[in-house]
């Protein structure tokens, strides 16, 4: 005589089986939810959503194309703020910021243009600017999670580096060289201390009147001063050390393209 198994009908394991698994995706989805509306990052808007939709195997650029795309065909907050989103996504947080900019024109009081400028901000170091937008998305929507949490990092990026100039002007005098000048004056340019940064540059130079960096960086700072005479002569010195130096013939040019304005 044969022994006989226990057998189980087919479909009422793969009934049990389906009702485990929602049982166990459940509990992680919520999590996954909640942790998500806890971090800090760029808005999107729900309108118009529907023309962005692309399917899962799209790239980021392609993604970002359909974006822009769409918002040069239909003009409109919404779709400026997937357009911003968009640019977040693919690290252009220039032109994320940019794009959030525009969708104010269309609604003054956009939270998320707002939150998205300082997100971007927030990505480029940009910090005065990225509190000034985390306010005023905190005014339109008070409270709100994720505007305060960019906010902080707003803040939080600011005191770090109001204290790390500090630490580097009380370095600069206690050791005054090259490296420590260069770096203070790389500091103050990142703060938007343009001119600061500019007499910092030269105070390098007596060390070293043969770096390239140096010069090439005061060529940039007059650059974001629209001091384009300025930029220029300093980036021919730069070029003169090395020919080659493809960062100060970028900053030339646009030296040079605003000159002839």
């Amino acid at each position: 005589m044969k022994n006989l198994k226990n057998k189980k009908n087919p479909k009422h394991i793969k009934l049990i089986n389906i009702i485990i698994s929602i049982f166990i995706l459940l509990p992680v989805s919520y999590l996954v939810y909640h942790i998500n509306i806890e971090k800090a990052g760029a808005s999107t808007s729900n309108m118009d959503s529907l023309s962005l939709k692309t399917s899962p195997s799209d790239s980021a650029s392609i993604k970002l194309q359909a974006a822009i795309n769409l918002a040069k065909n239909s003009p409109n907050e919404a779709n400026l703020i997937n357009l911003s989103l968009e640019y977040y996504r693919n690290a252009k947080y220039n032109e994320c910021a940019e794009a959030a900019k525009k969708a104010l024109n269309y609604n003054p009081k956009s939270y998320a243009a707002y939150n998205n400028i300082c997100t971007a901000d927030n990505e480029l170091g940009n910090w005065d600017d990225a509190i000034a937008a985390g306010k005023k998305a905190l005014e339109i929507v008070p409270g709100d999670q994720l505007a305060t949490n960019n906010l902080k990092i707003s803040n939080d990026g600011k005191t770090k580096q109001e204290k790390d100039i500090s630490n580097a002007e009380a370095l600069v005098k206690t050791s005054p060289n090259e490296t420590n000048f260069l770096n203070l004056g790389n500091m103050y340019y990142g703060a938007g201390k343009y001119e600061l940064a500019i007499v910092t540059y030269k105070k390098a130079l007596v060390y070293n009147n043969k770096n390239k960096i140096i010069f090439n960086n005061i060529c940039s700072a007059y650059n974001e001063l629209g001091k384009w005479k300025d930029a220029a002569e300093n980036c021919n010195m730069a070029l003169k050390i090395d020919s080659a130096f493809s960062l100060s013939k970028n900053n030339l040019k646009i030296a040079n393209d605003n000159l002839k304005k």
